[in-house]
């Protein structure tokens, strides 16, 4: 159904000629440009003709401003707040890890208590939606200091001083070999990502094949 629907906004899309708007603006969060975006990305460059893909790298709450302000067309944005003018599609659910270094010889199952017992390296974003889980299951985290830097986190943690709690996509290859994901018991802790345009925007055939192209490459990365 989806690459039914795909193909006729693309369709759609060809026939407006010059009218469509050329220009579509993508935001995503720092968690995902490894993860996501090469893959739509590429889907975006073999699909779309005379359509100029801008990406725009921020934390939701940056990226709703930005939609509702109206300098981001998409989004793909996790956990957000509803929000009346915005349209909100959630795309898939992904659970959090503890990632820790090799060298501290944490198990592939880890108690909640053991979050307790551990200092963290975490984002402002994430430790927020950890310790909404958290809060009632009455645990909190252990010494938790904030640093809004993915790239940075993931860094401090492959070169052994930090452990992290984020989503299991941050970490992958070449992450594997110095740093080690382990399964939370006792907790769902899980972020949600969701598609969000703008109501009004909606239509747009440009913003659309490019939301179509998003879900797609979603429900490819669920498979894998």
């Amino acid at each position: 159904g989806m690459l039914s629907e795909a193909t006729r906004v693309r369709r759609q899309l060809g026939s407006e000629g010059e009218a469509f708007e050329k220009t579509v603006v993508l935001g995503v969060t720092p968690t995902l440009t490894r993860v996501l975006l090469p893959g739509v990305f590429q889907r975006c460059h073999h699909s779309l003709t005379g359509v100029r893909l801008v990406i725009v790298e921020a934390f939701t709450p940056q990226l709703m401003h930005g939609l509702e302000r109206g300098h981001v067309d998409i989004a793909v944005v996790t956990n957000p707040e509803p929000h009346r003018a915005l349209t909100l599609q959630p795309l898939l659910t992904e659970p959090f890890a503890l990632i820790s270094p090799v060298g501290h010889g944490m198990p592939p199952i880890v108690p909640l208590s053991m979050l307790a017992r551990t200092a963290l390296l975490v984002t402002k974003f994430h430790l927020g939606i950890v310790e909404r889980a958290l809060a009632p299951l009455s645990v909190k985290l252990g010494a938790a200091t904030v640093l809004d830097s993915v790239d940075a986190i993931r860094e401090l943690v492959r070169k052994g001083a930090w452990a992290t709690v984020m989503p299991v996509s941050v970490f992958k290859e070449p992450d594997i070999d110095t740093a080690r994901m382990s399964e939370i018991s006792g907790a769902q802790i899980n972020r949600m990502l969701v598609l969000a345009t703008r109501i009004e925007r909606a239509q747009s055939s440009a913003i659309a094949v490019v939301g179509e192209l998003i879900q797609l490459e979603a429900a490819a990365l669920v498979e894998q």
